[in-house]
């Protein structure tokens, strides 16, 4: 009869995986824009698990040590930051955005002038509250 479902339609349905592309690391190189997230907030204790990463830090000037600056950060701790060929931090805050080169010092990219006063007790929470359920801070 006209009606002999045939089981082509069994066949054509074969199991096609689809694999998403991940992108490997080399991607990051030709575009300086890397949309996929935002850059993470951090305090000293969040910044140990982006070594390697790119990072926002908002610290407080504290002296400079040859070429590194020391700075302290909303959770109290000390930091190094390696400013980028010309950078003046002429204010007593400064956000830094660059990567955390070791679990001490930050490679700066560019930095944003905070002021001289700055409550850092709340820009701490901001980034404890940030980043998710932060259990390691707590072990």
């Amino acid at each position: 009869g006209p009606n002999s479902r045939r089981g082509g339609t069994e066949r054509s349905r074969r199991s096609s995986t689809v694999v998403p592309t991940t992108r490997s690391a080399g991607d990051e190189m030709e575009s300086g824009m890397d949309c996929s997230e935002p850059t993470p907030r951090v305090n000293f204790d969040i910044m140990q698990r982006y070594v390697g990463r790119k990072v926002r830090l908002v610290c407080k000037v504290e002296e400079w040590s040859g070429d590194s600056l020391k700075a302290s950060t909303c959770d109290g701790q000390t930091v190094f930051i390696k400013p980028k060929q010309g950078s003046q931090y002429d204010t007593a805050f400064v956000e830094i955005e660059g990567v955390v080169e070791n679990n001490t010092t930050v490679q700066e990219d560019s930095y944003t002038p905070f002021g001289d006063s700055f409550d850092m007790k709340n820009y701490n929470q901001l980034c404890v509250l940030s980043n998710g359920p932060v259990k390691e801070i707590f072990l």
